[in-house]
């Protein structure tokens, strides 16, 4: 699959694997086009190099710096079927949620007030995955994520036993966790997803935030659900 580098932003992950034809996984949000811009650089890749951008989920943390990714480059862009329209403009972002006391207070704000903060630019998705799907040029397997957003998407390198998660999993501190529940939508999908990934017998995971996860990444995943959910 390539070598896999990380490029941090403020708190988010995105990740550029380098090999003949680099792509990339998530792009920082929109103020952190700089930081991602010299990542790529000091990595020997020019943004107009890169073949293929893959999206976990459509936040404006991972989806920030896409349009302008796309319009230097013409990368293909891969995405769940879910997260296209928020993506490609067509519906708002979602905000609020009833997970937790902050996101039932984030839901009685006036949208104007808290979308203002997640504008990013649309984008158009090349690609519309809904989980199962093989992406035999880059090597990954698509497997569907919902919970965090409803396309949230993983790109499993099965062959490596390693695989890109979004944010259906964080890392942050190194203590393996839940996703942001005020920027999610269902806890029973949430439990459903890390369970699917604690089966896959992977060593490494890439989260959305946080410290990568591994070795041994299914298995931490694994013993958080059992004490989470029994």
């Amino acid at each position: 699959m390539g070598e896999i580098i990380r490029i941090a932003g403020l708190i988010e992950n995105c990740y550029l694997v380098r090999r003949e034809s680099p792509y990339l996984v998530d792009t920082l949000n929109p103020k952190a086009y700089k930081r991602l811009s010299e990542g790529l650089r000091e990595n020997g890749v020019d943004p107009r190099d890169l073949a293929h951008i893959l999206i976990t989920h459509y936040h404006y943390d991972h989806t920030g710096n896409l349009a302008e990714l796309k319009r230097l480059s013409w990368a293909e862009v891969i995405a769940g079927a879910g997260d296209v329209p928020f993506i490609e403009g067509e519906r708002p972002p979602q905000t609020g949620s009833d997970l937790n006391r902050t996101g039932r207070l984030l839901g009685r704000l006036p949208a104007s007030l808290t979308t203002s903060y997640q504008r990013c630019a649309a984008a158009q998705v090349d690609v519309s995955l809904k989980g199962g799907e093989t992406l035999e040029e880059l090597g990954l397997e698509a497997v569907a994520l919902p919970g965090h957003t409803p396309g949230g998407m993983c790109f499993l390198d099965r062959a490596n036993r390693r695989a890109f998660v979004g944010d259906i999993v964080s890392n942050y501190f190194g203590r393996v966790g839940l996703p942001v529940l005020s920027a999610s939508y269902s806890l029973e999908e949430i439990e459903e997803s890390m369970r699917r990934l604690a089966a896959l017998e992977l060593e490494h995971m890439y989260p959305g935030h946080g410290r990568i996860i591994g070795p041994g990444a299914s298995g931490l995943v694994a013993a958080f659900v059992r004490k989470k959910f029994g």
